[in-house]
């Protein structure tokens, strides 16, 4: 098992204080009008310091852990995986696709655990930092430390790749295309391979190629890094990890520590959530589950729906291996209405009009034991192997989809798997003079299959329980299957990736 390294708040040393607090605010900050300068630092200071990337590497560390936390939370509450209940993530515009904007909240915010096109573009901006002004002229920088920046600077173009049309990559820079920002990923992943063959960022940087090479249709290149990860270590897993004070697990926040909690799954979801059940809980970046799954997505474009079945067996395997978290949950599972949502264990769910139902993928809350719920820290699924034995092709595209929501659930996958696209945020539009409204990027993408309004989250009926909690009904449908809407109408994305 390979775990993210994570030092955010033991920071010492004097210059290791003046990065964070100076160099990190006035050199990187690409956003800030101010242009507030430390007089008590410069660049050639701290080029002439000892060790200057090792210095800024924890600054990096922890800018990743905000782009993590931020992108899982705006990816999260904009797709089917989660509905946002109350005012606390801006209203409840990031349910409705078509109303959000550059000026959306989420989109436009510049904090910690919202913001993901700011927090993205911070890591970018910081790791230009490091690896263009100051390791040039540091002589004492290891080459895992400079694998350890490439990776940080890869994996922010790959999800601006993954969830933007466009964005600038240097101040006041023209936009550049999704596809030029899966290229440019690549080349720091490769290059912290090469430089880290061995080390601790050696699968992470190949388990997102892997991920790269799906995106893009790469089919030859997914299926060989992928396999190869596995090859390395079966149960790899690699965790960005949070602390309790500094830098907290930011889905945690919306669904666990407020008291709204405003992130309340799809109902069919219920059984995976709270995911991150403390505030320091580590979410994963990369896993041998998604190397499975990736593999099995290769083989369903190749027309091999038996060796598809063998990756997705072997995922719902280590799924099942898995650790898992007793909890005590007073989530009353509100909507946006204070309707109670599905919260007992007597509710069956059918994913689509006219579908079967299922039972146990909900939990009874809330609950005020210690061990009441029990729910996966990694991964869970509600696939079982009997499914996918008696799959055709067509349904094992389906329960690929299914199990990639499932098993990536607040890993901020399902926005790209969905084919939505973020715009910008509004403060870059606004102050960028190489960019205008409705140029690419400013916009939301919003593919023809996905369905209008909030649709993504709804389902039927609303009024489940009388005012004593008593069950008015025991079966509850979902409005649209988007994993068999994906099947249908989008087909695999790594046989049609979309790359604008």
């Amino acid at each position: 098992m390979t775990v993210q390294p994570y030092l955010p708040h033991r920071l010492t040393a004097v210059l290791l204080a003046l990065v964070v607090t100076g160099v990190f605010a006035a050199g990187c900050d690409f956003l800030d009008p101010t242009q507030v300068e430390n007089p008590r630092t410069t660049d050639d200071d701290l080029a002439a310091a000892n060790q200057p990337v090792r210095a800024l590497l924890p600054g990096l560390r922890a800018q990743f852990s905000r782009a993590i936390g931020s992108t899982v939370v705006a990816t999260s509450v904009a797709t089917d995986d989660y509905s946002i209940n109350g005012t606390g993530l801006g209203g409840n515009d990031m349910d409705f696709p078509e109303l959000v904007t550059p000026n959306t909240a989420v989109i436009n915010s510049t904090g910690a655990t919202l913001g993901i096109y700011w927090n993205l573009q911070e890591l970018r901006a910081l790791s230009d930092f490091v690896l263009n002004e100051i390791a040039p002229n540091d002589q004492g920088a290891s080459d895992a430390l400079l694998a350890e920046a490439h990776y940080y600077r890869g994996m922010a173009f790959l999800m601006q790749a993954e969830n933007f049309t466009a964005v600038p990559t240097e101040t006041n820079g023209a936009p550049a295309p999704a596809s030029d920002l899966f290229a440019r990923a690549q080349d720091d992943l490769q290059t912290a391979l090469a430089l880290d063959e061995g080390g601790a960022f050696a699968l992470p940087a190949e388990a997102a190629l892997a991920r790269l090479a799906r995106g893009t249709g790469d089919t030859g290149t997914a299926a060989t890094l992928a396999s190869a990860v596995l090859t390395a270590d079966p149960n790899f897993l690699f965790q960005q990890l949070f602390d309790e004070q500094n830098l907290v697990n930011a889905p945690h926040l919306f669904i666990v520590t407020r008291a709204l909690k405003e992130l309340q799954p799809l109902p069919r979801l219920d059984f995976l959530d709270p995911k991150y059940t403390a505030r320091n809980a580590g979410i994963a970046v990369a896993k041998a589950e998604e190397m499975h799954l990736i593999l099995a997505e290769v083989a369903l474009a190749a027309g091999d729906a038996g060796e598809a079945r063998g990756h997705l067996l072997d995922a719902l395997t280590l799924v099942a291996e898995r650790p898992t978290a007793a909890f005590e949950d007073d989530d009353p599972r509100f909507d946006n209405d204070l309707n109670p949502r599905p919260r007992t264990s007597n509710i069956a769910i059918a994913f689509e009009p006219g579908g079967d139902f299922v039972e146990g993928l909900v939990l009874d809350r809330p609950c005020d034991d210690d061990a009441c719920i029990t729910t996966p820290t990694v991964s869970g699924t509600s696939v079982t192997e009997a499914q996918l034995n008696a799959a055709d092709a067509n349904e094992l595209t389906r329960l690929l989809y299914l199990m990639r929501q499932e098993i990536m659930l607040l890993e901020g996958r399902r926005l790209h798997d969905l084919g939505l696209r973020f715009p910008m945020m509004l403060r870059e539009i606004e102050q960028n003079p190489n960019i205008a409204e409705g140029d690419p990027g400013t916009e939301m993408v919003i593919p023809a299959y996905i369905p209008p309004g909030n649709e993504l989250d709804l389902y039927t009926p609303v009024e489940i329980y009388d005012e004593d909690g008593n069950t008015l009904e025991s079966e509850i449908t979902m409005l649209h299957d988007m994993n068999r809407v994906l099947a249908t109408q989008r087909g695999l994305l790594i046989a049609n990736p979309q790359v604008p």
